[in-house]
């Protein structure tokens, strides 16, 4: 035996653990943003139908019946396995209506009946307070067993079983009413209830190991006792009892609110199905080793009671610590159905039995500046308190019956009453409000005559006389043989009769009633719940209440902060700004109402929001129409019909089945000139049809074979849309419908008016081409004014970076220190990354206007990727980030300039959302294709965002950018480059990992021979040593930049301000060389300004043309005129080859013209 102590110190010990589970559960929630785990803890939590019953219940079940304890298993089972379906339509309804419990469910299918609601709150507290009082006792029985103490030798004050109950109702109440609304899901419970279901599986496992090798030991044993369990048939309730069990997973308060209403994810059904079966299986096949040990131990009519062989076997054959370990797994079974049945209940009496009744009676009004929120939750704590007592003294009640099962299965059968109305709703559009109300009543009324009075009357609390002889002595009403029904054991009996009393009495009232206007307009979303159904139109409504209003009752519902939340989120996806003092209109009507019956119910949120409306000035009709998800689907009576008709402009006929005229509007009448009396109710449209022939309507056809023709295909119910021209010229468009149920609908509406438009409409669109044609060259000559404005205001804004490029490029080349010489170039290296970015600026307009042409050149991608991640490093560097690059050697087939574009802003961005981690550069070589690709550690994009990445100006908010802000274009930029280039974009993410973009090219086999270019030539610092070049330009920074940088060439300078001292300096100085900007805002432009210079010189002396320009006209007329065109900002190396070309030149002819192979164009 173990010691009290040991037990006290070990139950308190587990249950501080569930408590710290369940706190950390709830601040950090570990399973719904993990899909893996996610499904698993679902189906974890689900094994809370393993009560007590199933743990030490299921073994005293198989050495009493056999095959017998296989129902409790096998239901469940063959839900998950084949009616799955189920479970996920309840789910999906649950979501879309905020249904909270099993009574808020079935009232939201039967029109948001309170009272339907209140019937089900108190079926199933009947129903389940003895299911409870069975987990204490199991308690109190497994602690007795182990300490060696009778459980009822205790007063009340030292009996453990209250003080279980205490601490599960405090768990309960601590972390199953921390907020107000119900649907927010309990992760904490769920984590702490997946805990214990996995608890209690190992448990029950290690003690049938165990029994398994006892029974390995004792080979004589072994068959006696399997025989004695196995030789007998299934017993007489096997059937019923399956049902039972199949039933109960979705009928069980406690399985309703873990399977349905915890459920995250639709979608971790379909995995549970399987891995909550293979829990089941598991726990099944343990019981046979363990009953199986135990008979051979104990014997099957011993004293030892067989609900009890789970704790004995371990403790009889001195096994301590097994049988700990059992009592834990036991104690899990228990404390595990209470606690998920404490919240469920809690929530179904705040909701739908005393908030109903305190708003009825006005309590809000008197109460306006009362918490409501906090009063629903005190409402729901003390409601688990009282459970818990009743539930107590239900177990003190009955005293040693020790029959575990027998209570399991009776609960069972009382909560299996709410099957008729809970799955007949999903599928039969028929079910009423009144026909549920009425068979709930019938069945829960025998299950208490056939089940709950007999079993108290076996327990000696009732007189049993009337058992055996029925009521007054009435035989045919005994309650376990009624109207003569025998040979059944009682639980199947009673389960029969209760369940057939409730059908049938369900059918039968709901097809003598139907249901009503609400609960129709209800219905759409129970029996298809995988529709996607359009919300409601935005409308004007007759009410005075505004979106304020709505929102302050709110607040006093569910709180200030869940309140402005919810109403935030809402105001965003209706896409508008929340305007608290705007006229609530549909939709906002609707939200709020699901918003209010996830807390205090749907009946609740009804009452609530109908007193509301009545005090707008709105009609009773008008505030129900609003409440109900499909309003917007107006249902006329027969008045507002008729009315309808009459004051249409379109002409209406309506036939039965039986082609018989059933309506038809008075326009009908006047539009065929029917003569008065023909038109009457049931006479056949073919006589109509006849009619119109004869009076010359339908031309020239065959009159009998027409009609037939039309019949037969308003029989079939054949829609059509056609046009008639009469004789008096008039068009009529016919339009034909069939009708639910048989029948069919034509309109007729003269459409003269809307032809005769159509035809000027036609002649007005004559010239529709001319105008287009115009228009579209005035965009095109605007696209073209925009480029040039481009082309004209790059020149400004890259004068300064151009000199700034000058000072660098001449800081890097002087004679200095190393830690200066590495400073000189990364500027450079920066002002090169600049000046490539504007330059962008001026390509995106060209790739607008299809004047970017691509310059394809084959190059090594593994060379793009090193100056890259050269080129970012530092910045990389500066944020503690590490770029790398994995690329080998590799041939590609591309534009170097518009490809490194592409490379560079997805660098870029990853260096701005990166927060930590590494960037990587990589090359993967795919057949004849290259991807070139940038991964980051960021924190990802989601998947729904990503389809919208490339659409300019879209940023997707990243909750960390290192203080920068991108304007939403790179990408946009990348995607246009791409379709220039032929080249394919890619694009991978995962939230929380990181990003990885890539950009496919063609791969070539080799790298062409490496161009002779002329800095090679240059192997000494003086190669342009005496060199005279003339530098034209207006800007005096160009000028010194180019004087500094040429000086340290050791050229000789000559510079000029203007055209006319430009001539000046070529008379006196004799340039050798000269470069001209293109913008000089003189009397000539750069171009006419070399030919006047080159005229004064008297040679073809060799010239330069400087310009951010880039226009292909531009380059043309520098090449036609003989002259070499440098783009700004000038690259100091293309400089300094072209410069290199013309002193290599000069020193060759002594003077003479050496310019005429060397025109072209150098820059980017």
């Amino acid at each position: 035996m173990v010691s009290s102590w040991t037990l006290l110190l070990v139950s308190v010990g587990y249950a501080a653990l569930l408590f710290a589970v369940a706190w950390w559960g709830d601040r950090r929630p570990l399973y719904p943003n993990r899909p893996w785990l996610r499904p698993v803890v679902y189906s974890l939590a689900l094994a809370v139908y393993c009560s007590s019953w199933t743990f030490y219940g299921a073994v005293g079940s198989a050495v009493r019946n056999g095959i017998g304890y296989l129902p409790i298993y096998l239901g469940p089972l063959l839900l998950f396995v084949f009616g799955w379906r189920i479970i996920e339509r309840l789910a999906l309804i649950a979501h879309s209506q905020n249904t909270v419990s099993i009574a808020d469910f079935i009232s939201a299918r039967y029109g948001r009946s309170r009272r339907l609601a209140a019937m089900v709150a108190v079926i199933a507290l009947i129903g389940v307070i003895p299911y409870v009082a069975l987990q204490y006792k199991a308690v109190a029985m497994s602690l007795s067993v182990l300490a060696g103490q009778d459980p009822g030798q205790g007063g009340l004050f030292t009996d453990p079983a209250l003080y279980v109950a205490l601490l599960m109702a405090l768990f309960a109440a601590l972390f199953g009413t921390r907020q107000v609304d119900a649907t927010e899901h309990h992760h904490g419970m769920m984590l702490a209830i997946s805990l214990e279901s996995l608890v209690k599986l190992v448990a029950m496992v290690a003690v049938g190991v165990f029994a398994w090798s006892w029974l390995g030991g004792h080979q004589v044993r072994i068959t006696e006792s399997a025989r004695t369990l196995f030789q007998a048939a299934p017993p007489m309730g096997f059937v019923a009892q399956t049902l039972l069990g199949f039933l109960a997973i979705v009928c069980l308060p406690r399985q309703f609110q873990v399977a349905v209403v915890e459920c995250g994810e639709v979608s971790d059904i379909r995995k549970a199905r399987w891995m909550f079966g293979a829990y089941l299986v598991v726990i099944s096949i343990m019981v046979v080793p363990i009953a199986s040990a135990g008979v051979a131990l104990f014997g099957s009519d011993g004293n030892v009671a067989s609900d009890t062989f789970v704790l004995m076997l371990p403790a009889a054959e001195g096994r301590d610590a097994l049988a700990l370990a059992a009592y834990i797994g036991g104690f899990s079974a228990a404390t595990g159905m209470v606690i998920v049945s404490s919240i469920a209940l809690a929530t179904m009496i705040s909701n739908d039995l005393v908030m109903p009744v305190l708003l009825r009676r006005g309590w809000a009004e008197h109460h306006a500046a009362a918490d409501v929120a906090s009063t629903v939750l005190w409402i729901r704590r003390a409601a688990i308190l009282l459970l818990a007592l009743c539930a107590y003294g239900y177990y003190r009640w009955i005293g040693r019956d020790t029959t575990l099962a027998g209570y399991g299965l009776m609960a069972f059968a009382a909560v299996a009453q709410f099957a008729p109305g809970l799955i007949g709703g999903l599928y039969w559009r028929g079910a009423s409000r009144r026909g549920v109300e009425f068979g709930l009543l019938a069945g829960f009324v025998t299950w208490v005559y056939t089940l709950l009075l007999p079993t108290l009357a076996a327990s000696g609390h009732l007189d049993a006389t009337w058992v055996h002889a029925g009521p007054f002595g009435l035989q045919w009403l005994r309650p376990q043989q009624l109207f003569g029904l025998s040979g059944w054991d009682p639980l199947t009996h009673g389960t029969f009769w209760s369940l057939l009393f409730n059908g049938a009495v369900m059918m039968l009232i709901s097809a003598r009633w139907r249901p009503g206007v609400d609960e129709r307009l209800r219905i759409a979303p129970f029996l298809d719940p995988y529709a996607e159904r359009q919300t409601l139109a935005h409308g004007d409504w007759p009410g005075k209440v505004s979106v304020d209003d709505l929102q302050a009752l709110a607040v006093r519902i569910v709180g200030e902060r869940h309140a402005r939340r919810a109403f935030s989120e809402q105001a965003i996806a209706l896409g508008r700004e929340l305007h608290p003092a705007a006229t609530a209109d549909r939709a906002w009507i609707q939200f709020t109402e699901r918003l209010l019956a996830a807390s205090i119910g749907a009946a609740s949120a009804r009452l609530v929001l109908t007193s509301v409306l009545r005090g707008s000035g709105m009609h009773l009709d008008e505030v129900m129409a609003l409440l109900d998800e499909a309003g917007q689907e107006l249902r006329f009576n027969r008045e507002i019909l008729s009315t309808t008709l009459e004051n249409i402009s379109a002409g209406v006929s309506v036939v039965d089945p039986d082609m018989r005229l059933m309506a038809w509007n008075r326009r009908y009448q006047r539009m065929f000139h029917y003569p008065p009396g023909m038109l009457y109710v049931g006479r056949p449209v073919a006589d109509l049809i006849r009619y119109n022939a004869e009076h010359g309507e339908l031309g020239d056809i065959g009159l009998d074979a027409y009609v037939s023709k039309r019949i037969e295909r308003m029989r079939m119910g054949t829609p059509h849309v056609f046009e008639r021209v009469r004789r008096d010229g008039s068009v009529i468009e016919m339009r034909g419908q069939a009708l639910p149920g048989g029948g069919y609908v034509t309109s007729y509406n003269d459409i003269t008016a809307f032809k005769n438009a159509e035809l000027a409409l036609r002649e007005a669109n004559e010239t529709l081409e001319q105008r287009v044609a115009e228009r579209t060259r005035e965009a095109e000559d605007a696209q073209l004014s925009r480029t040039r404005f481009l082309a004209a205001i790059s020149h400004d804004v890259l004068q300064p970076l151009n000199a700034a490029r000058l000072f660098a490029s001449a800081l890097r080349d002087g004679a200095q220190p190393g830690e200066q010489q590495h400073l000189a170039e990364r500027i450079d290296a920066s002002l090169r990354a600049a000046e490539e970015l504007l330059d962008g600026l001026l390509d995106v307009s060209r790739l607008d206007t299809g004047a970017l042409q691509a310059e394809v050149t084959v190059f090594d991608a593994a060379e793009l990727l090193r100056e890259l991640a050269a080129q970012y490093a530092p910045v990389a560097a500066g944020r503690g980030l590490g770029v790398h690059v994995h690329a080998r050697p590799c041939p590609v087939r591309s534009d170097r300039r518009l490809l490194r574009r592409v490379l560079q802003n997805f660098l870029a961005n990853a260096l701005r959302y990166t927060r930590q981690g590494r960037i990587v550069l990589g090359l993967r070589v795919r057949g004849d294709q290259v991807a070139l690709q940038v991964w980051d550690t960021g924190p990802g994009i989601p998947e729904q965002h990503m389809r919208q990445i490339y659409d300019e100006f879209h940023r997707y908010q990243q909750p960390f950018d290192w203080g920068e802000r991108g304007l939403g274009l790179g990408l946009s930029i990348c995607q246009r480059i791409s379709r220039l280039l032929g080249h394919r974009l890619d694009a991978r993410s995962r939230s929380g990992r990181g990003s990885m973009f890539s950009i496919t090219v063609p791969r070539v086999d080799s790298l062409p021979a490496p161009a002779s270019r002329p800095a090679a030539v240059l192997a000494a610092s003086d190669s342009l040593a005496g060199l005279r070049v003339l530098c034209v330009d207006n800007d005096q920074e160009i000028l010194d930049g180019m004087r500094l940088l040429l000086g340290r060439w050791h050229a000789v300078v000559i510079t000029a301000n203007t055209v006319d001292d430009a001539l000046a300096r070529v008379a006196d100085s004799a340039p050798q060389a000269m470069l001209v900007d293109y913008h000089l805002h003189d009397r000539l432009d750069g171009l006419d300004t070399l030919d006047v210079l080159r005229n004064a010189a008297g040679s073809s002396l060799p010239g330069a043309l400087l310009t951010a320009d880039g226009r292909d006209e531009l380059k043309r007329l520098t090449r036609q005129r003989g002259y070499q065109l440098l783009t700004k900002p000038v690259k100091p190396a293309s400089l300094r080859a072209w410069l290199a070309a013309q002193a290599t030149s000069t020193s060759t002819s002594h003077g003479s013209t050496g310019t005429a192979g060397t025109t072209g164009t150098t820059g980017q």
